[in-house]
């Protein structure tokens, strides 16, 4: 996934902030690599955090690795509505 795009769906999502705090380490780690669109989306739909400011980037990545499990085990299954 490019730059760009990731940087829309985070700020469409409302998670622009958390998006200019990590965006490195996403790079970094090659996670924005492995993103797909819609399942980022997804995630970012699925999650919410209060305390969002105060998240650390591990924590973070650890529950976008578990959240991208899920949704790919689970084409078969309505589980996601908008899994095309």
């Amino acid at each position: 996934m490019e730059q760009k795009e990731m940087e829309i769906i985070f700020d469409d999502a409302g998670w622009s902030d958390i998006y200019e705090k990590h965006q490195y380490k996403l790079w970094l780690t090659g996670m924005a690599d492995e993103l797909d669109e819609r399942m980022l989306s997804a995630y970012l739909d699925a999650y919410s955090y209060e305390d969002a400011d105060q998240m650390c980037f591990d924590e973070m990545l650890y529950q976008l690795r578990i959240f991208r499990y899920i949704y790919d085990k689970n084409e078969n299954f309505r589980l996601f509505p908008w899994k095309g």
